[in-house]
C-alpha cells in the first residue's frame, strides 16, 4: 500500500527534467516532464525507484510519518522525489563519464539534507514510533526515604 505523501512521476522529474525527454525519435530535445514508455527510464522503473525511496523515508523516521501537521508529510514527499531522483541519476548514466557526476552528488545532498530536516521535524513535533525519534528515559519516584541521610 503506497503512503498518502508518495511523489508522483511528475514530482520526481520536475528534479531530473532531461530524463524526460523521449527516446524517439533520437535527438528530440523537448520535455514531456513525467516517466513514460519512450523515457530512460521508463515510467515502471521510475515507479520503482520512488517506492524504494518512500521505503528509504520511512526507515529514516521510525516507520509513521504523521499526517498532521500537513508540512511534516510534505517534507517527506519532497525528500522521497528527490532520494529517487537521485537514485535514477546515478542508474541511468548517458555515458561513462557521467559516473562521476555532479548532479548526482548534488541531488544526494539535497535529499539527505531533506530527510535530516524531515527528521528534525518529526522530534519538534514529538511523533515517531514511540512519541521522538529520540529516547527518553525516565526513573521511578524516589522512595521517601530515599534522600534521608542516614
Amino acid at each position: 500500500m503506497a503512503e498518502p505523501w508518495t511523489p508522483s512521476l511528475e514530482m520526481v522529474a520536475d528534479h531530473i527534467p532531461t530524463r524526460t525527454r523521449p527516446i524517439e525519435p533520437p535527438g528530440e530535445t523537448r520535455y514531456l516532464n513525467t516517466f513514460t514508455s519512450e523515457t530512460t527510464p521508463t515510467d515502471v522503473q521510475a515507479q520503482r525507484h520512488i517506492e524504494d525511496a518512500v521505503v528509504t523515508v520511512l526507515a529514516a523516521v521510525g516507520g509513521v510519518v504523521p499526517d498532521t501537521p500537513t508540512f511534516l508529510s510534505i517534507l517527506a514527499r519532497e525528500a522521497a522525489a528527490l532520494r529517487a531522483a537521485a537514485d535514477i541519476e546515478i542508474a541511468y548514466p548517458d555515458r561513462d563519464a557521467d559516473m562521476s557526476v555532479t548532479v548526482y552528488e548534488q541531488l544526494n545532498e539535497l535529499a539527505n539534507a531533506k530527510l535530516e530536516r524531515l527528521r528534525q521535524a518529526i522530534n519538534d513535533q514529538g511523533h515517531g514510533t514511540s512519541g521522538s525519534l529520540l529516547p527518553i528515559w525516565s526513573m521511578p519516584e524516589p522512595p521517601w526515604w530515599g534522600d534521608y541521610p542516614l
